[in-house]
């Protein structure tokens, strides 16, 4: 992953620290006027709020809310729940923690106000990040220059779903054909058999392989990408593995790959996708 991808999400990140304890600070002031109440005491208050927004901010970051890449597609919508949830628990904590010790009235103002400015700060800061990240992708910079090795179906499938995700970090300059039984391939162009690909990848500064076929090479892919300094893939099926509904799970402390296949469709899909979404997430088990 290129480092310029991380060090934006780092400045996001710091962003948001700023803007949500600054969503605390305006939400106290908006509350009492622009003066230090006596009955809400503006030190006590700026402690706690810098302690709900590390609550906010490292849940956040527990979560993933800053991967790289993002979340693209339907998951979108998960960030968005996420800045939520953030929110409610870091409002919750600055109740628990300031209002209900004292002996006052609990201001609901401050927290409807802190908890609406800083989740539209996130939001604001995620939508300028993903477009900085778009911007990335299509002016093709700091990105993966990347070659496939293999021209079946798996990397037509790959090549149209990396070429239609704006978030993807990687362009297809090319195919291998390991075989030489393919002249073309949706999406892309095949560039030549095995024989060419160090020559390719020093002519086209390639930065990243993934390989969907020739699973006999597997050995001398990686040799040329360890000693080239290239990011090295490949498609689970090439090693006999269903693509969906894999899980990594231990046994007796060991990890292994679990697969779990679901023969439901309609509403019953639904329900049994959201049982299993419960049963991963809370229970870590299929």
């Amino acid at each position: 992953m290129s480092k310029t991808w991380i060090y934006l999400r780092l400045l996001q990140i710091l962003l948001d620290v700023c803007g949500i304890l600054g969503a605390f600070m305006l939400a106290y002031f908006l509350r009492v006027g622009w003066i230090f109440s006596t009955d809400f005491p503006f030190h006590l208050y700026a402690l706690v709020a810098l302690f709900s927004t590390l609550i906010w901010m490292g849940f956040l970051m527990l979560a993933k809310y800053y991967r790289v890449p993002p979340r693209s597609g339907s998951r979108v919508s998960f960030d968005i729940i996420l800045i939520f949830l953030g929110g409610a628990i870091a409002t919750g904590v600055m109740i628990v923690s300031y209002f209900f010790p004292r002996e006052i009235l609990f201001s609901r103002l401050i927290s409807v106000y802190s908890f609406s400015f800083g989740t539209l700060w996130l939001v604001l800061t995620q939508l300028l990040t993903r477009q900085l990240l778009k911007g990335f992708k299509r002016q093709e910079r700091h990105i993966y220059r990347t070659l496939v090795v293999g021209a079946n179906r798996t990397a037509e499938r790959l090549i149209h779903a990396i070429e239609n995700n704006a978030y993807a970090p990687h362009k297809i300059i090319g195919v291998i054909d390991p075989y030489g039984l393919s002249s073309q391939i949706k999406g892309s162009q095949i560039l030549g058999k095995l024989n060419k690909l160090e020559t390719l990848c020093e002519e086209e500064n390639i930065t990243a392989l993934i390989q969907c076929d020739a699973f006999e090479h597997t050995i001398n892919l990686i040799s040329l990408c360890d000693e080239k300094n290239i990011k090295f893939q490949f498609d689970p099926s090439l090693r006999g593995i269903f693509e969906e509904n894999l899980r990594i799970r231990e046994i007796a402390g060991i990890p292994m790959i679990s697969f779990v296949q679901r023969e439901f469709s309609g509403v019953k899909k639904l329900r049994f996708r959201f049982i299993d979404s419960l049963l991963r997430q809370v229970f870590d088990v299929d």
